[in-house]
């Protein structure tokens, strides 16, 4: 068993237990903050990376062990985030595609894009958080074809999962992303356009909120908008 040998190993005795601390919803907050911390340090990678691919690892467990890699500077932790993206287990794809978010590595960015076409919708709002952390203004495009995407709507209603896409835009909130947060204001879904104004809002640097109505404040947007 992986996690008897790790246990017996010199040095890492404390990492499952740290794990299992702070996987443990019913002790103290500060103490499972403290323990996840402890995760953070390189050494820990190895143990991780065996405890998240252990059979006998608990659901809890295993996303402790998967998010702790996000904030390990050790090559094999970056390593196993990139392979835990094709996990036949969605939380474990989730749990990778947050803790490659926290890095802020441009370099995953392709890699955290490509979930955007997951069958789960979980998978794609983690991949667009993801981006909105990463700030790669090439994955753009990808989040404008995942709003277009059909599979985003179910019997005619938006689901929720496209506000995300049109955040993550805005939070990359560079003036590229202008030409794929306009057309948004034309979405019928609220929340989405909603994002789109708020994702302008942060490229201009202000706001046409004040004395003016939703329809003339998109109307605003689209003009400000042209052009650019």
């Amino acid at each position: 068993m992986i996690l008897a040998l790790l246990l017996t190993g010199f040095g890492f005795a404390g990492i499952p237990d740290d794990v299992q601390l702070a996987a443990d919803a019913d002790k103290p907050l500060e103490l499972r903050q403290e323990a996840f911390g402890r995760l953070h340090e390189e050494p820990a990678a190895d143990s991780l990376v065996a405890i998240a691919k252990d059979a006998q690892t608990t659901p809890a467990r295993r996303w402790v062990a998967v998010r702790a890699l996000g904030l390990n500077t050790a090559p094999a932790a970056l390593s196993a985030l990139l392979e835990f993206l094709a996990s036949d287990n969605a939380p474990t794809r989730i749990a990778a595609l947050a803790a490659l978010g926290e890095r802020k590595d441009k370099s995953t960015a392709g890699r955290v894009a490509a979930r955007l076409e997951d069958k789960a919708l979980l998978v794609r709002q983690a991949a667009a958080d993801a981006l909105a952390l990463i700030g790669d203004t090439r994955t753009l495009p990808d989040l404008g074809r995942a709003l277009a995407d059909p599979t985003g709507t179910y019997r005619g209603t938006s689901m929720w999962v496209r506000r995300h896409y049109v955040e993550a835009m805005g939070r990359i909130g560079t003036t590229e992303a202008i030409r794929y947060l306009a057309p948004a204001l034309e979405d019928g879904d609220e929340t989405v356009v909603s994002a789109a104004i708020a994702g302008l809002e942060k490229v201009a640097g202000f706001s046409y909120k004040e004395g003016r109505t939703q329809d003339e404040e998109k109307e605003a947007w689209r003009r400000w908008s042209k052009g650019r």
